[in-house]
């Protein structure tokens, strides 16, 4: 019988073609990086800005009487305090639209005393950090701890902008 060899790979083939396909999706890849990478004219350019609030004591202790008057005691909730912050810096960021889309994150340190905020925009592109404060000089005042205003300290923005 005369057998027929024309549908069997030759060894050449069998170890040739695994290679142009590594050869090949080894240039697929290089050419996928390049096509990704953004280019130069498109970097980002980060933006910081710091606002620091000093706080002067004797407005400090005449706020605390208001508050504990019964006048304005949303002082007392640092979450409402960080977003007048920010709406008084950028009128119209912290409504309620906002605060919906990007809910702050909060970190509270030493003991119930100081709360920061960090706020990020719907396009990611800005952060808002705002740090607050309860000085312990007002505890007196106030009668206890849960009682006591929160003072805006710092407000940090962080942006980053497409260079032209």
């Amino acid at each position: 019988m005369n057998r027929n060899h024309t549908n069997r790979p030759t060894r050449n083939t069998q170890i040739i073609l695994p290679a142009v396909l590594r050869i090949t999706l080894a240039l697929f890849l290089i050419l996928l990086g390049i096509t990704s990478a953004p280019p130069a004219h498109a970097q980002t350019n980060p933006h910081r800005i710091v606002k620091t609030y000093p706080i002067n004591r004797a407005n400090a202790e005449h706020l605390q009487r208001w508050v504990n008057a019964g006048h304005d005691t949303w002082c007392r909730d640092p979450k409402l305090v960080a977003a007048h912050t920010l709406e008084q810096f950028a009128p119209g960021l912290a409504d309620s639209t906002y605060e919906l889309a990007a809910q702050p994150v909060v970190h509270k340190i030493s003991h119930g005393r100081i709360a920061i905020y960090t706020y990020h925009s719907l396009d990611g592109q800005t952060t808002y950090r705002i740090t607050l404060r309860r000085p312990p000089w007002l505890r007196p005042t106030a009668g206890s701890l849960p009682q006591t205003v929160w003072l805006p300290q710092r407000l940090e923005i962080l942006s980053d902008s497409m260079m032209d």
